[in-house]
C-alpha cells in the first residue's frame, strides 16, 4: 500500500476531535496500533497528529515563557534585596527555599546567570548545606532528632522505625510525595529526648512504638474536612 494513500478516518479508529483531546500516552498507543495494522501512518492522520502536536508545543512554549519570566523576576528581586550583604548567595538560596520548599533546577540556572557564576558553584553550595533540598518536599515532614541527648535515649530506634514505616531513607521523600523524612543534629529540646518533629510540631519522649501512630495521625488530620 502506498504510504501516501489516504485511509478513511473510521478505518484508523480516530477522528481529528479525538486526537485533539488525547493525552500523550493515548497518542503514542494510537501510533503503535496504526503501525501494527498498516505499517505506516496514513497522510490524513499524519496531518491531524502534526497539527495536534504543534498546538501542544505552542502551549508549552507560552507556559515556559511565563515561567521563565516569573523566575527571572523573582531572582532579580532577591538579588536586589541581598546584593550588598556578605554571603548573599546563601541569603538568596534561603529565600528561594522558603518560597518553593526546595531549589528548582530552573531557578538555580537563573540564579547562576544573575550572579554571573557557574551553575556548578551554585550546586556546590546547595549540596554542602543539609538544609537545602533539590527535590520538592513531601506534604508532611517527619524529622527525628539525633542530637547527643536523643541519641543516648534511643533516637536510633526512632530512625529505624521511620525508615521502615515510610520506606525511605534520611533526606528522602516517599514516591507519592506525601511524606519527607529527615534526621537532624539537634532541635534544642534535649529535656524531652528522644524527640521528633511532625509538620513543625515537636513531640517528646517518643518511643518507636509511638511513631507509627503519630505518622498516621498526620494522614487522619489531612482527611478531616
Amino acid at each position: 500500500m502506498n504510504p501516501h494513500q489516504t485511509l478513511p478516518v473510521e478505518e484508523t479508529g480516530t477522528t481529528p476531535a479525538a486526537i485533539a483531546h488525547s493525552d500523550e500516552a493515548a497518542l503514542l498507543n494510537l501510533l503503535d496500533d496504526i503501525e501494527r495494522r498498516h505499517g505506516f501512518v496514513p497522510r490524513e492522520l499524519a496531518e491531524q497528529l502534526t497539527k495536534s502536536i504543534e498546538v501542544r508545543l505552542e502551549r508549552l512554549r507560552r507556559l515556559q515563557g511565563r515561567l521563565h519570566s516569573t523566575v527571572r523576576r523573582d531572582i532579580e528581586e532577591h538579588l536586589e534585596r541581598w546584593k550588598d550583604e556578605e554571603g548573599n548567595l546563601i541569603m538568596v538560596l534561603h529565600a528561594i527555599q522558603n518560597q518553593h520548599g526546595y531549589i528548582p533546577r530552573e531557578v538555580a540556572m537563573e540564579l547562576s546567570r544573575g550572579f554571573g557564576v557557574k551553575l556548578a558553584r551554585i550546586y556546590e553550595v546547595i549540596t554542602f548545606y543539609h538544609y537545602f533540598k533539590l527535590q520538592p518536599p513531601g506534604q508532611h515532614n517527619v524529622v527525628v532528632c539525633n542530637g547527643t541527648a536523643c541519641y543516648l535515649k534511643g533516637a536510633a530506634d526512632l530512625i529505624n522505625e521511620a525508615r521502615t514505616r515510610l520506606g525511605v531513607g534520611e533526606g528522602q521523600t516517599t514516591a507519592d510525595r506525601k511524606y519527607h523524612f529527615d534526621v537532624v543534629r539537634c532541635i534544642g529540646c534535649c529535656g524531652m529526648s528522644p524527640a521528633v518533629v511532625l509538620d513543625g510540631k515537636t513531640h517528646g519522649r517518643v518511643k518507636s512504638s509511638d511513631l507509627g501512630g503519630l505518622i498516621e495521625g498526620l494522614a487522619r488530620k489531612e482527611a478531616k474536612p
